[in-house]
C-alpha cells in the first residue's frame, strides 16, 4: 500500500511539474521577448538600447541571483516554501505591468518604465524560484524520464502557445487602439502565468539531501576549487556562455522585419505561430535521444539551429520568408533548454546540486546582457553586422560543443543510476 501511495504521488507530482510548463509555454507567446515585448517597447519610441534591456532582464534577471540563493538552501531538506513564496511576487509583477498600459495609455514614457520594472521583478523572483524548480525536478522526474518530461510540457505547451499565437494576431489585427490591443495581449499572458505557478506550488516535495550552513564567502571561496576539479563543468559554462551570446540579435529579428523588410505588426502573431510549431517538432525529435542519454548531441544539433537565425536573417529578401528565422531560433533554444538542464543533472553530485545550478546560472548572467550591448551595435553599426557578431558566437559555441567526450559518459552513467 505504502509503494502504491508513493507511486501515486510522484506521479502525481510528474504530472504537476507538466502542467507547470505546458501553461508557461503559453503565457510566453503572449510575452514573448523577441515577439512581442521589445516590438510594443519599439513602437512606444524606446530606443534601441532600451530595447535591449528586455531580454536582459528577462534572462539575466532569472540568472543573477542563483548562486546566492543556492548557498541560502543547501542546508535544506526541502526547497518548495521558497518557490511558493516567489510565485506571488511574480504574478503581481505581471498584474501591475498589464494595468499599467491600460491607465497611461497616452503616457508611453511611462509605460516603458513599468514594464521594464515588472520584467525586472518579475525576472529576479523567477531567479530565485529557479533553484528549488531545478532541485525540485531533479527529485520528482528520474533522469530516464527528463526528455519525457520536458517535451510533455514543451510540446503541449506549444500546442496552447499555437493557440495563443492565433489570439495574438487576432488582437494586433483588430480596431482596439495601440498600446490597448497589447494590454489585452498581456491579459492573456498573465491568467496563464499564474496558472503555471499554482501548478508546480502544488508538488509535494520529498526530502533532499542537506548540506551544513556554511557562510556565503566560504561558498564563493569554494568555486574556484570546483572548477578546477571539474573541467566538465568548465566546458559546459564555456558552451552555454557562448550559446547565449549567439542570442544577442533575438530581440531585434522582429524590429528589422518590420522596421526593414515592411512587415506589418500582426505578422508577429503569425511568427509566433510558427515558431510554436517548430519549437514542438523539436520536442518530440529530441525526446527520445534526451531519455537515452543522447543530450551532448541534441546540444550539438540545437546550436546548429542557432547558427542558422541569423544567417537566414541576413540572406532573406522578404518578411514572408523571415518566419524561418523565428523558426530556427525557437527550434534552437527549445533544443538547448532541454539539453542544458538534462547534462546539468548528470554533471551535479546530488549534495552539490544547488550549488552547481547556482554557479553555472549566476556565470550565465554575464553573456544574458549582451542584448544591451546588440542595441548600442545596432545604433552604429546597423542590423546585418548585429546579425554576423550573433553568427560568429553561435559557429564557436558549436565548436567548443566537440568536446565533451567525458560530459557523455556522464550522461549515460546518470541514466544507468536512475534505471
Amino acid at each position: 500500500m505504502t509503494r502504491m501511495r508513493l507511486a501515486r504521488s510522484s506521479n502525481r507530482n510528474f504530472w504537476l511539474g507538466v502542467y507547470n510548463g505546458i501553461f508557461v509555454n503559453g503565457s510566453e507567446a503572449f510575452f514573448h521577448s523577441a515577439l512581442v515585448l521589445s516590438p510594443f517597447l519599439a513602437a512606444l519610441g524606446a530606443p534601441p538600447v532600451v530595447v535591449g534591456l528586455v531580454p536582459a532582464l528577462r534572462v539575466g534577471g532569472w540568472f543573477l541571483p542563483q548562486l546566492f540563493v543556492a548557498h541560502q538552501l543547501a542546508h535544506e531538506a526541502r526547497k518548495m516554501p521558497l518557490y511558493r513564496r516567489t510565485s506571488l511576487s511574480r504574478t503581481i509583477s505581471w498584474i501591475v505591468m498589464t494595468t499599467s498600459v491600460f491607465v497611461f495609455a497616452d503616457r508611453p514614457d511611462v509605460i516603458v518604465m513599468v514594464v521594464l520594472a515588472m520584467i525586472a521583478l518579475n525576472s529576479f523572483s523567477s531567479g530565485v524560484s529557479g533553484v528549488p524548480f531545478a532541485d525540485v525536478t531533479a527529485k520528482i522526474v528520474p533522469h530516464y524520464r527528463l526528455g519525457t518530461f520536458w517535451a510533455l510540457r514543451n510540446a503541449i505547451g506549444g500546442a496552447l502557445a499555437l493557440v495563443a499565437g492565433f489570439v495574438l494576431r487576432r488582437l494586433l489585427a483588430s480596431d482596439l487602439p495601440f498600446p490597448q490591443n497589447f494590454g489585452w495581449v498581456f491579459v492573456f499572458g498573465t491568467a496563464l502565468a499564474s496558472l503555471s505557478y499554482l501548478s508546480f506550488s502544488l508538488v509535494k516535495e520529498p526530502p533532499g539531501a542537506a548540506v551544513p550552513r556554511l557562510p556565503f564567502r566560504k561558498t564563493l571561496e569554494s568555486i574556484p576549487a570546483i572548477l578546477r576539479r571539474d573541467p566538465s563543468l568548465r566546458r559546459y559554462l564555456r558552451v552555454r556562455f557562448l550559446a547565449l551570446l549567439g542570442l544577442l540579435a533575438d530581440p531585434f529579428y522582429a524590429i528589422f522585419a518590420i522596421n526593414r523588410l515592411g512587415a506589418p505588426p500582426s505578422v508577429l502573431g503569425v511568427y509566433v505561430i510558427v515558431a510554436t510549431i517548430a519549437s514542438i517538432a523539436v520536442n518530440f525529435a529530441f525526446r527520445v535521444p534526451a531519455n537515452r542519454g543522447r543530450n551532448v548531441s541534441v546540444l550539438q544539433v540545437s546550436i546548429g539551429l542557432l547558427i542558422a537565425a541569423p544567417i537566414l536573417a541576413l540572406i532573406l529578401p522578404s518578411w514572408h520568408l523571415f518566419a524561418l528565422v523565428f523558426a530556427c531560433s525557437a527550434a534552437g533554444n527549445s533544443g538547448v533548454g532541454i539539453a542544458a538542464w538534462n547534462l546539468l543533472y548528470a554533471l551535479a553530485p546530488e549534495k552539490e546540486r544547488g550549488l552547481y545550478i547556482g554557479l553555472g546560472n549566476t556565470v550565465l548572467a554575464l553573456p544574458s546582457l549582451a542584448p544591451v550591448l546588440a542595441g548600442a551595435m545596432l545604433s552604429f553599426f546597423g542590423f546585418r553586422y548585429l546579425f554576423v557578431v550573433a553568427a560568429l558566437m553561435a559557429i564557436a559555441a558549436l565548436a567548443f560543443a566537440f568536446r565533451f567526450r567525458e560530459l557523455r559518459a556522464l550522461d549515460l552513467r546518470a541514466l544507468g543510476n536512475s534505471g
